[in-house]
């Protein structure tokens, strides 16, 4: 369509300019530009651009949007659109009134204005500026028309009411808004009611007309700030309430005029969207469920009620039984189900529900979805009952602006929409639009007919669409769906084919038999990177050549059959430059292949162009990437007015020898081909543009050139789009448009159809526009004329629409196909089965062929491994492809050199970071951190790590002591005799007045001259400190605090002087402990004792150094040593062996050694007793002592002696180095014990000097916090200030207000009391007589004439101005009143005439003392009038006069209130400002406050002296000594009492006792041993056993030193024996270890000569032996067997372990039956006690 209005250049005569000038203070920046009209006027064919949700209507079937620059009409119930081409470049917010038929649009930019236009008659109404300074949030009309509601959020926040009137803001609507606000919505019934919406928030404003003024508030938000809100959905009900829904599914309904909560439920699901439809509220819900409810009139909303329900709210499907909700579900309507007979599922609503909408004339039931699918609801219509008729002619715009507005009229009865008895079979959905909802990548013409286009966005959407939807289709487009995002696109000439390039690296190809009918046929994943761009050419062949560009700047190259279409792959090109775009060459084959042109940026940062043959199209990939002879490259560098180095960013071909680029810089150029062989690299000259074309003002973002090659299409940022001709000799500009938005990024895709005259293009997120020149005068072809479409053979059932490209199992990573597999595939597609069936016989026998022939090379390899070294063949000789061998090494260590290399950075970006933090950490300090760890516990103390004090450090304490010692001797002079009477006072406080200086628990409190307590060093800074009563100022505790820290850091000082001092000690404690160690183990080493004496050793954390050194345990990963280090490693490692063979072999005084004293310098006296042997002769064992000579027998017996003596001297010498072993094990100990005393005391000493720095530490931060307190006091005291000052203002401001206008009220009551006196002068009946006192006439007619003079017209209810704010309803649109400026009072001489008409004269009276009467009547309703507009004056008066008071009472309570704020704030800093804070330091022990678990509140607490403590003690001691003493008397007394009566029980129990005995005598039986042992006769027998025993024991003596004697010599001997048996067998053991050795390297060496591969070894049969495999009895091992008596011994142990637990349990058990009964006659009676010992029993 065309356009139908295109605005004039100038302002026009109806637009008023505002008036109002710019706020004081508010930055005005450049406006806009402006462009000409003309440069937006063009035919727009169809535009498919986002829709705001709601709609705006402008009527009751017209909205409009935003389209481009221009202004889109758009009926939707005849689907017809209509534009208004605008002078903007760009359109940011949209609103229409559909009473008055009124459009109004803000532009883009800074400073932006809006533009008000009447729809019939298409004219410009009204021009606003000083709307904001860089974004209008929203902007809507009133539904009278008569207002125009501006929301501002960047960068003032404010709400600012316009008049379409007069254009200018109504007085005092520019409302300051605390926060950021997204949205106004006006109360349609009334236009003073006003809501703002953001996403956690709802506020209603209130507007109030006054005199001459309007008053607007911001009412409180009635949901609290910690709310969890997400508002989704909002609207106004008929009845005045507005309501809103969350994400969360809550329902919240507010008070239109007090902004209260009245209502609030929770839905079952999340609430998308809210509309009122008259007694009906329609929500809908995720799932697509659209519910209907109606008010519950029985529930009373009230504020009380609904803020209680806001904390807890109620199910909102409770219904009436419930009691709790205001709404009852009337219907629920799954709008799935809704047409769901279609057959095509993408047919259907697509898409969540995100608004409802109810049109205008409420006919039906407009619905936006997520997918950007706009729909209409058709529900049955119902007739509207008590619907008046709405007429839209304004009485304030009656005059001039009435004619401008037009006016439209409604039946008095309509049909809306019902949902009475509504079933879903009477619905109806019909699509009328759809948009992409994010921003569009690509977008192109599909075919040659002009009519398909297809467009992708972001979210991995493609729509194919016709210009116009076809009257038989449900929907008039066909969407395709990706996971990933839509990069790019490209199609074929007929349009039967699309690619499309995703962000994911795939390549899918989508068949387009007809646009209605298109599904995804193949998809193939090329990159891990996305693809940039993709186009295609069609070679001669049929075949569709397709090039993609990727984001890692890598190209590809792929075929597309046309007749079979499929994704075939033929590689990659390495690059080495940036491409920025990627175009065929115009296609003049004849034999040749595709060329494709590349541009961008070469390393060197220089414009480049590149052309690339494409493969040859019969290519078969078996490798990746592609070589330089399969795709040649020729380049050359760009020159742009003689520079290199402007940016390509567009490319096209125009002819095989002309191509056209873009640059950044809006230059458009036309260039050669390349004919340089290779790359553009360094030594190629700058080539010349051939010609330069009209150049843009910004970067070139698409070049396209028409099929014919005519146009050259040319798109920039800027939002222009130029068509230029580019034929041989008429290279010109034909066309210049400007249709985006260039704040958002101009065009960012265009193309031409294939006759070059309509044009697509989009700018990313403002949605496609299919438009040619109005010029042209193009007309599109009629739906169908595409043509006949043959359709594809596959169904819709099985069609594929959707595909999961992020899926890299489905959709894998290309890969080259090997010669096998292709040959696989050959064979799986040939049709014919015979012709199968022998390709796969033959495919077989080739293939049993190359196994035999591999079986026959590995019988080879394995033969080899079993030659002789002098046989056997490299493994290298039996390589087959040495050329693949090769390139997999070379590929190899190109790897690891990458590897390394990166290793290599990594590593020297540690060492950087290493050496970084060395300076920055470690080299500033000057003691290190460390430890001194205990030698034999695990006690570890530590040390201070100190800084090193810069010199600017020191110079600011030195000042600062000379400071302090300059304060100090005026302190003297102040208490000397000496000083001046008028400086005794000059001391704030002194400390002797409340202190005696002796109180040991104030910290730093040295009142009495001693710094230091006795035995306690004294520091330097010790003596400069503060007392804690003299710390009053600010500058005294800074001073403080700068001594403190001193003090601290002397204090970490002198500790580290000890901790060095013991790391000395420990240093000579380890030596003597080394010497004595050391000692040790040559002593055990004499005494033959194995036993691994530990050697004290310094820990790694007494090292400073260490934590920057790293030890190889501490190295967790294995070293990889490559084959050629471990070479050169053994090789070394064989010479310095044969360096020390040839150096021991050639050493003259080693071999004299071994040669003449045994390798030893030892002599026989050096030796000890232990090293003394003595050879006996072998005749000495082998004859008998029977058999031996004299000689021999003496010769025996000296070497027996000897051999005694020696083992005597042995004996004494082994226990004196038992002695000494002992003793330097006792002094090792002792030393052991010395350091740790040592440590200990350091331990002591670090907690005395933790808690001593840790103190002053603590004493610095509560200084602190003193300082930042008064920092934060006179901040405060600043802000109270200039609070208290602007509230004053306030005040001072609406006082002054007040007065001006009590003054003008009270100059308006007099003027009104004035026009009463004169009212009731001319109404009075005197006067009137007065007038007729000459006339002549008869008092009765005199008579007459008065009552006519009197009589009046009946009273009509006039509201009062400003009276239609308290109705509830706006009637059909009209306004309620009218806005200040907009009417002018009917005259009192119009109304007197026209009650004057009504009168007649009476009879008897003259025409003159009529017309006299009428006269003074119409004089007499004048004054009447103007009393009553005075009187309703002056009640607006005192009404704003009220509110003028109010705000003078508001303002002067904040002024108080700030006032007594400020007022305690400073009696507070009087307090504290002398309040000083002393620090405590008591024993822990004596603390009688609980404790808490993390901080004890001391504030409640209280200090008590030592005397008070001590002397209640005293008196406690005394009074216990008392108690004592009287107990001890008690003591005494009993204890006597006890023993006398002890005393007579043990009597008692002798005389029993003595009378048992006695009977126990009389009653005993004697025998004959008895009578014999009474006479005495057993003394011979008992003397003559004991002579016989002792002769038994002197044989038995004898026969022992016999055989003690013999066993004695068995045992020499044996020990000779052993010790030669010793030595025999160290030597074997040697040899054995050496044959070991050889063993093992030779069993190595056979493993590597063996033949890989092999059965396993199973285990041995029972009784078979282990195979001997090496020397020295080496056995072969079984895995199988090791593990089986693992096994066993483990199931051993655990046995043995169990058996040990069972026997300790059964031995405890006993020990604790003993204790039981033990216990047990401890309770029981026991008789075992009668005849022990007796005694005192209090000496037990």
């Amino acid at each position: 369509s065309r356009a139908l209005f295109r605005p004039a250049p100038r302002r026009p005569a109806c637009c008023p300019r505002s008036t109002r000038a710019p706020r004081a203070g508010r930055a005005v920046g450049m406006q806009p530009p402006q462009k000409d009209a003309g440069t937006g006027e063009v035919d727009i064919h169809a535009s498919f651009t986002p829709i705001s949700a709601p709609l705006t209507f402008v009527s009751d079937d017209v909205a409009c949007c935003a389209v481009g620059s221009s202004v889109c009409l758009w009926n939707v119930r005849e689907d017809t659109r209509e534009y208004i081409h605008t002078s903007s470049h760009s359109i940011s917010k949209l609103c229409g009134n559909p009473t008055h038929g009124l459009v109004a649009f803000c532009e883009g930019g800074t400073n932006p204005k809006a533009f008000v236009y009447t729809v019939t008659p298409r004219k410009l109404l009204l021009t606003l500026s000083n709307l904001t300074e860089l974004e209008l949030a929203d902007m809507t009309f009133s539904k009278c028309g008569t207002r125009l509601y501006a929301l501002s959020r960047a960068t003032s926040k404010r709400l600012q009411v316009f008049s379409t009137t007069s254009g200018a803001v109504l007085p005092g609507c520019d409302l300051a808004l605390p926060q950021r606000f997204d949205k106004v919505s006006v109360f349609p019934g009334h236009k003073d009611r006003v809501a703002l919406i953001r996403s956690s928030t709802v506020r209603i404003v209130t507007i109030q007309k006054s005199y001459e003024t309007y008053i607007v508030r911001l009412l409180p938000s009635p949901i609290p700030a910690d709310a969890d809100l997400a508002i989704s959905a909002y609207a106004w009900t008929p009845s005045g309430t507005f309501v809103f829904a969350t994400r969360q599914g809550a329902m919240v309904t507010l008070d239109g005029m007090t902004g209260a909560v009245l209502h609030a439920c929770q839905a079952n699901e999340p609430i998308s969207s809210v509309a009122p439809c008259g007694r009906y509220l329609l929500t809908a819900h995720l799932g697509n469920v659209l519910k209907v409810w109606t008010q519950n009139e029985q529930e009373a909303l009230t504020a009380e009620v609904g803020q209680a329900m806001l904390q807890e709210m109620p199910p909102m499907e409770g219904g009436i039984s419930s009691g709790q909700t205001a709404y009852v579900l009337e219907q629920s309507i799954e709008l799935d189900s809704i047409g769901a007979s279609t057959e095509v599922p993408l047919d259907r609503l697509q898409g969540q529900v995100a608004y409802l909408q109810i049109t205008p004339a409420q006919a039906s039931i407009v619905m936006t979805t997520a997918e950007g699918e706009v729909w209409a609801l058709e529900v049955p219509h119902g007739d509207a009952q008590g619907v008046e008729a709405t007429q839209a002619d304004d009485e304030d715009a009656a005059g001039d602006g009435s004619g401008e507005r037009g006016e439209v009229r409604a039946a008095a009865s309509r049909k809306i929409v019902s949902f009475d008895n509504l079933a879903i079979e009477d619905m109806q959905l019909r699509s009328l639009s759809w948009f992409h909802t994010h921003p569009i990548s690509d977008s192109l013409f599909l075919g040659p007919s002009g009519r398909v286009c297809a467009s992708c966005d972001e979210s991995g959407r493609i729509r194919l669409w016709d210009l116009s939807k076809a009257p038989d289709m449900a929907k008039g487009f066909r969407t395709l769906s990706f996971t990933s995002s839509v990069t790019s696109m490209t199609a074929d000439y007929e349009g039967q084919v699309l690619l499309v390039g995703c962000d994911s690296g795939c390549v899918h190809l989508v068949r387009v038999p007809h646009w209605s009918k298109a599904y995804i046929a193949d998809t193939i994943r090329l990159s891990d990177s996305g693809v940039s761009k993709i186009v295609s050419v069609t070679h001669e062949s049929g075949v569709l050549v397709v090039g993609v560009s990727f984001f890692n700047h890598k190209l590809a190259f792929l075929t597309v059959a046309l007749e079979s279409p499929q994704l075939l792959m033929m590689g990659f090109r390495e690059t080495c430059f940036a491409i920025e775009d990627i175009s065929f060459v115009k296609a003049e084959f004849e034999g040749e292949d595709p060329k494709l042109l590349v541009v961008g940026l070469n390393g060197e940062a220089s414009p480049c162009m590149w052309m690339i043959a494409a493969p040859p199209l019969d290519y078969q990939a078996s490798i990746a990437d592609l070589t330089a002879e399969d795709c040649p490259v020729w380049g050359m560098k760009l020159g742009v007015g003689g520079k290199a180095r402007h940016k390509p960013t567009a490319v096209a071909s125009i002819s095989h020898d002309c191509i056209a680029v873009g640059f950044a810089t809006g230059a458009v150029n036309i260039y050669t081909q390349p004919t340089s062989f290779g790359m553009a690299t360094a030594k190629l000259q700058v080539t010349e543009a051939t010609e330069a074309l009209t150049a843009h003002t910004q970067l070139v973002t698409r070049l396209n050139v028409s099929d014919d090659g005519r146009y050259l299409l040319s798109a920039s940022m800027d939002g222009a789009i130029w068509l230029t001709t580019i034929e041989e000799g008429q290279r010109k500009l034909d066309m210049q448009k400007s249709l985006h938005n260039p704040y958002n990024g101009g065009v960012t895709q265009a193309c031409l159809d294939v006759s070059g005259e309509m044009v697509l293009s989009t700018g990313g997120s403002d949605g496609v526009i299919v438009w040619s020149d109005p010029a042209a005068k193009i007309t599109p072809p009629e739906v169908g004329a595409e043509g006949d479409v043959e359709e594809a053979s596959i169904g819709e059932e099985n069609a594929v629409f959707h595909v999961d490209d992020r899926d890299m199992e489905a959709y894998p990573l290309w890969q080259p196909i090997s010669f096998e597999e292709r040959e696989a595939k050959l064979v799986e597609e040939q049709d014919d089965p015979e012709l199968n069936a022998l390709a796969l016989a033959q495919r077989r026998a080739l293939m049993l062929e190359v196994e035999a022939l591999r079986k026959k090379l590995r019988m080879l390899v394995e033969q080899n491994n079993a030659c002789s070294d002098l046989e056997r063949l490299d493994r290298s000789d039996f390589c087959v492809d040495t050329e693949e061998r090769d390139q997999i090494a070379a590929k190899t260590k190109e790897r690891c050199d990458a590897l390394r290399a990166q290793i290599e950075k990594e590593n020297v970006a540690r060492q950087l970071i290493r050496d970084r933090l060395i300076k920055e950490f470690w080299d500033p300090m000057r003691s290190k951190g460390c430890q001194i760890t205990s030698l034999s516990t695990n006690l570890a103390v530590s040390n201070y790590p100190e800084r090193i004090v810069s010199d600017e450090e020191q110079t600011t304490l030195r000042k600062l002591r000379i400071l302090r010692q300059a304060e100090q001797m005026e302190d003297e002079l102040v208490k000397s005799t000496s000083c001046p009477k008028h400086l005794k006072d000059d001391i704030l406080l002194k400390a002797d007045e409340f202190a005696t200086g002796e109180e040991g628990y104030i910290v730093n409190w040295w009142h009495a001259g001693v710094v230091a307590q006795k035995g306690e060093k004294a520091f330097t800074d010790q003596k400069f400190l503060y007392e804690p009563f003299e710390l009053l100022s600010n500058s005294r505790r800074r001073l403080q605090i700068h001594l403190l820290q001193a003090l601290a850091a002397e204090y970490r000082q002198a500790f580290n002087e000890l901790f060095k001092q013991c790391q000395s000690d420990k240093q000579g404690i380890m030596d003597q402990i080394k010497d004595k160690v050391r000692r040790i183990r040559a002593i055990l080493g004499e005494l033959q004792i194995e036993e691994k004496v530990p050697e004290p050793m310094w820990h790694d954390h007494e090292d400073e150094q260490a934590v920057l050194g790293v030890k190889d345990h501490e190295i967790l990963a294995n070293k990889w040593i490559s084959p050629e280090e471990l070479a050169a490693r053994e090789e070394a490692r064989k010479k310095e062996e044969e360096r020390l063979r040839q150096l021991r072999e050639n050493d003259a005084g080693t071999r004299a050694l071994n040669q003449m004293m045994g390798g030893t310098l030892k002599t026989k006296k050096d030796l000890s007793a232990l090293e003394i042997t003595l050879d006996k002769e072998p005749w000495m064992d082998e004859i008998p002592e029977e058999e031996m000579s004299d000689v021999q027998f003496a010769a025996l017996k000296e070497f027996r002696e000897k051999e005694k003596a020696l083992a005597d001297e042995q004996e004494k010498y082994r226990k004196q180095l038992d002695a000494e072993l002992r003793k330097l094990r006792s002094e090792i100990q002792d030393l052991t014990e010395q350091f740790e005393k040592v440590l200990k005391e350091l331990h002591h000493q670090r907690f005395a000097h933790d808690a001593k720095f840790f103190c002053q530490e603590l004493y610095c931060v509560r200084l602190q916090l003193a300082l930042m307190q008064s920092i934060e006091d006179e901040h405060v005291l600043k802000q109270s200030t200039q609070d208290v000052e602007e509230a004053r203002a306030k005040l001072q401001e609406a006082e002054t207000k007040l007065d001006a206008f009590t003054s003008e009220v009270a100059a308006k009551k007099m003027k009104q009391d004035d026009r009463m006196r004169h009212e009731r002068e001319v109404a009075s009946a005197q006067h009137f007589r007065q007038q007729f006192a000459m006339s002549g006439l008869e008092p009765e007619a005199i008579g007459a004439l008065l009552q006519l003079f009197r009589k009046r017209k009946p009273a009509a209810a006039v509201p009062a101005p400003g009276a239609g704010e308290q109705e509830g309803t706006e009637g059909g649109g009209s306004d309620l009143y009218a806005d200040l400026g907009a009417l002018e009072s009917p005259s009192a001489h119009t109304m007197s005439q026209e009650e004057d008409i009504a009168l007649e004269c009476p009879e008897g009276i003259d025409e003159a003392s009529f017309q006299r009467m009428l006269e003074l009547r119409r004089e007499r309703l004048a004054a009447e009038i103007e009393v009553q507009n005075g009187a309703a004056e002056l009640q607006e008066m005192q009404g704003l006069h009220s509110y003028f008071q109010r705000e003078r009472d508001v303002a002067a309570q904040a002024h108080r209130q700030l006032e007594q704020e400020l007022k305690e704030h400073m009696d507070l800093m009087r307090r504290e400002e002398y309040d000083i804070e002393i620090l405590f330091k008591l024993k822990q022990g004596q603390v009688e406050v609980p404790q808490a678990a993390v901080v004890t509140d001391y504030s409640d607490a209280i200090v008590i002296g030592n005397d008070v403590v001590e002397s209640r003690n005293d008196r406690i001691l005394e009074l216990g000594k008392e108690k004592v003493s009287t107990l001890e008397t008690i003591k005494e007394f009993r204890k006597k009492l006890s023993l006398i009566q002890w005393e007579y029980k043990m009597l008692q129990m002798q005389t029993t006792d003595l009378e048992e005995r006695t009977k126990d005598v009389h009653m005993l039986r004697v025998t004959k041993g008895l009578q014999s042992l009474l006479k005495g006769g057993e003394e011979g027998r008992n003397k003559a056993d004991a002579d016989l025993l002792e002769r038994k024991i002197e044989h038995l003596n004898s026969t022992l030193a016999q055989k003690e004697g013999s066993l004695k010599k068995q045992y020499a001997a044996g020990a000779q024996a052993t010790k030669l048996r010793k030595m025999e067998n160290s030597m074997l053991e040697k040899k054995l270890r050496e044959l070991q050795q050889n063993v093992i390297q030779r069993e190595h060496i056979r493993r590597l000569r063996a033949p890989q591969g092999g059965a396993p070894q199973g285990s041995k049969e029972k009784g078979e032996k282990p195979k001997i495999i090496g020397g020295g009895g080496r056995i072969e091992e079984n895995e199988a067997m090791i593990k089986a008596a693992q096994s066993g011994f483990g199931e051993l142990r655990v046995r043995q372990r169990l058996m040990d637990a069972a026997k300790r349990h059964t031995e405890e058990i006993d020990l604790l039956t003993k204790e039981l009964d033990r216990l047990r006659q401890k309770t029981f009676p026991s008789f075992v006690h009668l005849h022990e010992e007796r005694g005192n029993p209090d000496h037990r």
